[in-house]
């Protein structure tokens, strides 16, 4: 595999992608994520700009799929079709989807905060 340099970002994405499965996000999920933000080094703030610009502009659509993905991103995929890049603040979707994204993160804050 030709290294794309993303693969550094790749635990971050797979966890957050777990918020855009065709899935019931249980308070498992919601800990597997702080802890891996927790072990990334990342700060709140980098862990967000990377939800909202790199992981909701691609993965956002599965959310309103009737045929959503429910299992989960290979590896391979999320190197492919993700990248560092920033989608220019310009987070796009329907504003239901952005709630529950927001609610979800909201979750995960509250998980990192009684972690602490």
């Amino acid at each position: 595999m030709v290294s794309t340099g993303n693969e550094d970002r790749l635990e971050i994405w797979r966890a957050l992608s777990d918020l855009f499965l065709d899935t019931e996000i249980t308070d498992t999920t919601y800990e597997y994520i702080a802890r891996t933000i927790d072990e990334s080094g990342l700060s709140l703030v980098e862990a967000e700009n990377i939800l909202w610009y790199e992981v909701y502009p691609v993965l956002e659509k599965n959310l309103r799929s009737i045929t959503g993905v429910w299992d989960g991103w290979s590896d391979a995929w999320l190197l492919e079709h993700l990248s560092r890049r920033s989608f220019a603040g310009d987070v796009r979707g329907r504003s239901s989807t952005k709630k529950e994204i927001k609610a979800s993160w909201l979750r995960v804050l509250d998980v990192l905060s009684k972690e602490e």
